[in-house]
């Protein structure tokens, strides 16, 4: 299996000399740099564990510079993504230029749509924070206090759990077990009163799909 992107490369299979035999007849039309046994990609740590034959990932290391770059790196970690209070909607949108400059006085600086950005980038590894990510990132055109709030909440949770690694695991030769989980509230969107719905595939014990919408 070889997965690619941009100028980034990694390389799986079960035989260690068709993995080097297929780098070898690499070299001979390009120009690459063999960084040997995989420990990051794309800003994703892979630790494995081959007496168990067990791979993980995390981006403990992404998580840190995002809480750096936002100025939380000495915030209170917190156990859930989402505050019960969060109940967000449009509503809580500024409306009135007193409102625009109170939500910039709380902001302090901090760039609402750079950090959506950010927490979604992390959602890759952290399926946990995936209807939290969701769910501020609808309100990216006119963001509230309270939709900062949120967002602050969820880099505070991924504080908390940097260390947490999602887990790709392994069935018996020749078992491999597909298994979907969905779930979805009735009406739950405030302003639209649509439900959001969520789901995860597992294949062979290992989580590779997810997601939470409306």
């Amino acid at each position: 299996m070889v997965l690619i992107y941009v100028d980034d490369i990694a390389i799986a299979g079960k035989r260690i000399p068709r993995i080097v035999l297929f780098k070898q007849n690499l070299l001979k039309d390009f120009e690459i740099t063999d960084l040997g046994k995989m420990k990051f990609i794309l800003g994703i740590q892979a630790t494995q564990d081959r007496s168990n034959y067990l791979i993980f990932l995390n981006q403990s290391a992404y998580i840190t510079q995002i809480l750096a770059r936002f100025g939380m790196l000495d915030a209170k970690p917190v156990s859930t993504p989402l505050a019960v209070k969060h109940s967000l909607s449009t509503s809580q949108s500024p409306s009135s230029e007193a409102e625009l400059n109170e939500y910039s006085n709380f902001s302090g600086g901090i760039h609402y749509l750079s950090l959506v950005g950010s927490l979604l980038y992390t959602t890759q590894t952290c399926l946990d924070i995936q209807f939290s990510v969701n769910l501020i990132a609808q309100f990216s055109e006119n963001p509230g206090i309270s939709h900062l709030e949120a967002a602050k909440c969820i880099l505070y949770y991924l504080k908390r759990t940097q260390e947490f690694s999602l887990v790709l695991d392994h069935q018996g030769r020749g078992t491999v077990n597909i298994v979907r989980w969905t779930d979805s509230d009735w009406a739950g969107d405030v302003d639209s009163r649509h439900s959001v719905g969520g789901f995860v595939f597992d294949v062979a014990r290992g989580y590779v799909s997810w997601s939470s919408k409306k």
